[in-house]
């Protein structure tokens, strides 16, 4: 009969302490939204200048590669679609795409590591960009060979300039 009550009470504790973790989760997402305005509309697909499919790392308040943003559905970690046209980049979440258009590019380097990921290879294009007041960094990793690739064709887009 002991070891039914430890595991009733080991069950309530975790219960709760899941409780108070996704409350806090929701209460951070809420926030975060709450300062920003909502991600940009995406335009109707251009032709793309490239596509390829990429794991989605995160976004973080830029300059940090470790404060993850959590709002608007940029928290976690996913395959994605990436896109890149003369509007900008869209990332495509199974059906959901999310848009950084070209005037928000703020900058684009490749690296090894974000939003608390490493990868041991530099092969994660880290895309800066402005949503309202804030500069957010979203992290993707592409094939090695790829990143740079991706880099160069997004660099004459930073700061709105088209190629």
């Amino acid at each position: 009969m002991s070891w039914l009550l430890g595991a009733v009470t080991v069950l309530a504790v975790a219960g709760l302490a899941a409780v108070l973790v996704l409350s806090a989760v929701r209460r951070t997402v809420a926030r975060q939204q709450a300062a920003l305005p909502p991600l940009p509309a995406c335009p109707p697909p251009a032709p793309p200048l490239l596509q390829a499919e990429a794991r989605y790392l995160g976004t973080t308040f830029a300059p940090s590669s470790l404060r993850r943003f959590s709002g608007h559905g940029l928290l976690g970690r996913r395959v994605v679609g990436l896109a890149l046209d003369q509007a900008g980049l869209r990332v495509d979440r199974g059906g959901e795409p999310w848009c950084i258009p070209a005037a928000d590019l703020r900058g684009v380097e490749v690296t090894s590591h974000h939003a608390g990921k490493e990868v041991y290879a530099d092969k994660v294009l880290v895309v800066d960009w402005r949503l309202g007041p804030a500069t957010l960094r979203s992290g993707f990793v592409l094939d090695e060979a790829a990143a740079p690739g991706w880099a160069a064709a997004l660099r004459p887009l930073v700061g709105g300039r088209a190629p």
